[in-house]
């Protein structure tokens, strides 16, 4: 049987704990999230808001990882399947999937498809690891008490790479 969504007590929930993240050091908190078979951490002063797929729009001529546009409160969002940019995987859509708002201070509207969200994440208590980013939009990685590997995302490197503002079918 499907699991029934209640989208008012998850918009709750979901303002509480990041009500409950903003009194925590802006450094420890992160949003957790997976996409492109790796767990992530992003930062919640560079995102806007994370909320369930709405309706995107397709834009022809476009390259298969760029969904489209999708009309969010008026501002028109460019959508980015994040595992299919990053590993050519689409992301299997589910009604765990989310969109994830990108900072309004990065002065672009793009809108990101992750296959969950985790919740907050406390990185002070994950050893930081040595080693090669895999992605581009890589930042630093950790790892959990529990062994869990962790990559912070670097928004600002991911919306000036070339190849993510390069939207055209090739």
């Amino acid at each position: 049987m499907a699991r029934k969504f209640n989208l008012r007590q998850f918009q709750t929930d979901l303002s509480r704990r990041m009500q409950e993240a903003a009194l925590m050091p802006a450094q420890a908190s992160r949003l957790g999230f997976q996409a492109a078979g790796a767990n992530w951490l992003v930062s919640l002063e560079e995102i806007d808001e994370v909320m369930p797929l709405p309706e995107i729009v397709a834009a022809p001529g476009t390259a298969r990882w760029f969904r489209g546009m999708t009309n969010i409160r008026g501002n028109l969002y460019a959508v980015t399947d994040l595992s299919d940019f990053l590993e050519g995987n689409p992301t299997q859509e589910s009604v765990d999937s989310r969109l994830l708002l990108v900072h309004r201070k990065h002065g672009i509207n793009a809108a990101l498809i992750i296959q969950r969200s985790l919740g907050l994440r406390q990185i002070g208590q994950f050893e930081k690891l040595d080693g090669q980013a895999r992605w581009a939009c890589s930042g630093d990685s950790y790892r959990e008490s529990g062994g869990t590997q962790w990559v912070e995302i670097d928004l600002v490197r991911l919306l000036a790479d070339p190849a993510f503002l390069s939207v055209e079918a090739q």
